[in-house]
């Protein structure tokens, strides 16, 4: 229990110091919490392996859901290509080159357990990706199209692994035939699971009155999704991110229940992600013990595996650029070769990796299960910490920002846009009612709140004019936060005085609350 809350702190000091310093505070957990473990007199928080058949019904159901509910289904109806190209073949084609690899490497391992290990390796993490990727600045294209891949990539992982480990456990030969009936059993069977669920929950929260019981809803939803689908044999990870996409597009809420579950949302998928990553370094120091003197050889077999996983990747990515480029068919992905060196770098194992090389049971015919660990570690090693580290200064050499909206900045203006007409037109029904001056007064102060415009002066580069325009928006956010907090203190100390009727202090108290929100969550956009 100590473990847990000191992980919990550690997370909160890593993103502070994350910030600071420019780095991905996962990354910079992983480090932290591997480097105190190895300090000596510091307990060790015990084996993690007898733990390992709950890591994923426990992070996975609520980070997908972080994940997910910033989706929509025009997105995955826009990128279906490659959601099979990247979460299903890719996946698949990296759990068979790092298979055969064990298999070469390691003769005495039979063709099952390497395919486990492949199939462990195979997926980039979607929160991994997530946590350190975008704040890296990775263009919204790009972005999406990792975003996407991680969130379907791990039921094609779990379905290679536990038709391996059927194998292994219970000499069970799979044909062809029977794999792909599996495979569609379980992503058919698991979207249904997650379109009901995410219907339902969506009536059910449009009927809920209170903002608290949605939020604690939403809560809940991600575990029941996984439970129902895993027991029915379904996928549980497409389940989830079936359930949150249907979910979000469909429950009726205003804004400020809109602000709280987004702020709620954003401390879970902290706190688990910090949780999880800082998992990956406490296990560091039992994983290099148990392994024992052997460890240099796990070690050297980890490092081949990552080098074969980043080429396969590589490859991969550039066989879809060149499609983009040289044919008319396009499979989503890479359209410079820039953009393939970026996604084939950002291609970060993490959670998913770790807890199914864990589940792999102590049998005589897995003869890694010592070493297991440790290679684990190694590929998250080279394929999540250093990229993490150096995905900051690859963004700054590449020329990614060339497109013309390669952050979002055009899309966001016509959405702008779009919200000012639908404004003056709802306005313009009231004319009538209201003055046409003060529509005007109010119409223009819209205007200027949601201006985005950047800043146009002769003799500053687009850098420092983007700086610049940054700077006096984060100042007009800041003059309006501050004049809503003074107008809040003034309700506070009026809440003191005799004659005042605190029932009719707080309506107004709460208007004003409201606002700062809103201000709040525009500061943070």
């Amino acid at each position: 229990m100590i473990w847990l809350f000191g992980l919990l702190f550690a997370t909160v000091v890593m993103v502070a110091i994350g910030d600071r310093v420019g780095l991905p505070w996962p990354v910079l957990l992983t480090i932290v919490t591997a480097g105190v473990i190895f300090i000596p007199g510091v307990p060790s928080a015990g084996s993690l392996s007898q733990f390992s058949h709950l890591m994923l019904p426990i992070f996975i159901p609520p980070l997908l859901w972080a994940l997910a509910r910033r989706a929509s289904w025009a997105q995955v109806r826009r990128q279906w290509r490659s959601i099979i190209m990247l979460s299903v073949l890719l996946v698949i084609a990296t759990a068979v080159a790092v298979g055969l690899t064990v298999s070469w490497l390691v003769p005495t391992l039979s063709v099952a357990g390497a395919m486990m290990i492949g199939a462990a390796i195979s997926p980039p993490d979607p929160v991994a990706v997530d946590a350190v990727a975008e704040p890296a600045g990775v263009p919204r294209r790009l972005m999406n199209t990792l975003q996407t891949e991680g969130m379907f990539n791990d039921a094609a992982s779990i379905l290679v692994f536990n038709l391996a480990l059927g194998v292994l456990t219970q000499g069970e030969t799979v044909k062809w035939w029977e794999a792909i009936w599996e495979f569609g059993y379980s992503s058919g069977a698991a979207v249904l699971i997650g379109w009901f669920i995410g219907r339902g929950a969506a009536f059910l929260s449009s009927w809920m009155t209170s903002a608290t019981a949605r939020n604690a809803f939403t809560w809940v939803i991600p575990f029941i999704t996984y439970l129902v689908a895993e027991e029915i044999h379904a996928s549980g990870v497409i389940a989830v991110v079936i359930a949150a996409i249907e979910y979000n597009s469909r429950v009726a809420i205003g804004a400020e229940d809109r602000l709280s579950g987004t702020v709620f949302w954003e401390i879970v998928e902290l706190l688990f992600t910090g949780v999880a990553f800082g998992l990956i370094g406490i296990m560091a120091r039992d994983a290099i013990f148990t392994v024992g003197s052997d460890w240099g050889e796990a070690v050297m077999l980890g490092v081949v595996l990552s080098a074969v996983a980043i080429v396969v990747r590589g490859l991969w990515f550039l066989g879809m650029y060149a499609t983009n480029k040289y044919t008319r068919y396009r499979v989503g992905g890479p359209l410079r070769l820039q953009e393939t060196l970026l996604l084939t770098w950002a291609g970060m194992r993490g959670l998913v990796t770790l807890a199914l090389i864990l589940s792999i049971p102590d049998t005589g015919d897995f003869g890694l299960y010592q070493e297991a660990p440790v290679v684990a570690l190694v590929v998250l090693l080279f394929t999540m910490v250093i990229p993490g580290l150096t995905l900051p200064a690859l963004m700054k050499k590449l020329t990614l920002d060339s497109d013309p909206d390669a952050f979002g900045d055009v899309s966001r203006e016509k959405l702008v846009n779009r919200a000012r007409r639908a404004a003056r037109n709802k306005m313009q029904s009231y004319a009538g009612e209201i003055p046409q001056e003060r529509l005007e007064a109010l119409m223009s102060r819209f205007d200027e709140e949601t201006n985005l415009e950047e800043v146009n002066e002769e003799g500053i580069t687009p850098e420092e004019r983007r700086e610049k325009a940054k700077h006096i928006e984060v100042k007009l956010q800041q003059a309006q936060i501050e004049a809503l907090r003074a107008a809040q203190l003034e309700l506070l100390r009026a809440r003191r005085e005799r004659d005042i009727d605190p029932a009719i202090l707080d309506e107004v108290l709460f208007l004003i609350d409201r606002q700062i929100l809103g201000a709040k969550a525009r500061k943070m956009d």
